[in-house]
Parts: structure tokens; sequence; C-alpha cells
């Protein structure tokens, strides 16, 4: 019936419907997660309320994972860090940038069933960390080692403070209960930069 509603005669052409039913099928899947939660998310449920069939969502997705990814991706996309020519500056942006990714409730959802999943779904871990995590990590050691050859700081091992930050950051949103955010971005600052000594 729904394979009916979907492609049934009596339109102008395809490509608008498909695209309707895309967007209805992305729709549902945010809406599901966030009622439901990943591990209950299924595909039957996904087509039931966008009103298409199982075989329409695989014939775009092979897997619940990219289905998820890809439906979400504007709320897990945590972005690059800028190069404004201050290091100070740059980092807390950076730092924003995963506090702020991290504690959407969409994307808190979906970044920890990527992270925790990926022995099942190792697709949708690859997809995540490719196009969502890599881009921010490679700009944030860059604003690292801007930072270092300025003299603004002195760690060696640039990669396991990167770590630190984004360990501490996802400790503080993914793993406690309520978020614990305040003042963390300062805290960390004040390990990467050194206290300011004018407060």
């Amino acid at each position: 019936m729904n394979d009916r509603k979907e492609n049934g005669a009596g339109r102008s052409g395809g490509r608008p419907r498909s695209e309707r039913s895309k967007a209805a099928i992305l729709a549902a899947v945010r809406k599901l997660l966030l009622k439901d939660g990943y591990v209950n998310l299924t595909i039957e449920a996904v087509a039931q309320e966008a009103g298409v069939s199982k075989a329409t969502i695989y014939r775009w997705w092979k897997t619940k994972g990219e289905l998820v990814l890809e439906a979400t991706e504007q709320e897990i996309a945590i972005g690059t860090v800028p190069d404004t020519g201050d290091s100070r500056a740059d980092m807390d942006a950076a730092i924003g940038q995963l506090i702020d990714t991290f504690t959407r409730p969409l994307a808190s959802i979906v970044i920890f069933a990527a992270i925790t999943t990926g022995g099942s779904d190792p697709k949708m871990a690859q997809i995540f960390r490719d196009r969502f995590v890599y881009p921010w990590r490679v700009s944030a050691f860059e604003a690292l080692e801007r930072a270092r050859r300025r003299g603004e700081i002195s760690a060696e091992d640039l990669h396991f403070l990167l770590d630190m930050i984004v360990g501490t950051v996802f400790q503080r949103t993914l793993v406690v209960k309520v978020p614990m955010i305040e003042g963390l971005k300062e805290n960390l600052l004040g390990i990467i930069f050194g206290r300011d000594k004018s407060t």
C-alpha cells in the first residue's frame, strides 16, 4: 500500500515525489531518535512514520547507521577550527565547537551510538570519523601547532593534548547524566596555555 501511495499514477514526474519521500524519511529518523533512541530505532518504524516502504529506504541507504548519519548531519557536524591569528581565540572556538555539538540532543544520541556500535556497524563508525571528526581534529591540531610555533604553549605531544581536550569534553557531555560544562572551556584553556596571570 505504501509503495502504491508513493509510486502511483497520476503525477507529472517521479523526482519531486522522491525528494519529498526522502525528506519525510529523514524527518522520521530525527523524530524517532529523540523519542526512542538509537538502539530502539528500526527501519520498519521509520518506514511507517514516513509513509514509505522499507524497500524505498534501502534503495537510498544500505544500513541504519548510514541513514541516521545523513538524517542528523547538521546536528553532528562539529565544523573546523578558525585561524584568526589569535591562538587562544582559536582554541576557545575549537572547544566551544565540541561542547556545542556534543550537547545537542540529537547529536549526543548519534555520536554515542557511532562510537559504541563500531564493532557491529563499522561503516557507521568510519563515516562518522572521516566526515565529521577528522576535519575538526586536523584543524584543531593545526591550531595547536600554530600556538606552539608562536611560543604560546610548551607541550611536545600535541596529539595527547588534543586527546585530553576531546576526552574531557566527551566525559563531561556524553558520559555523565547531566552535562557538566560550566567553566569547562576556561579550565581547558588554562591547561593548554597556562593560567592568565592578570586575573
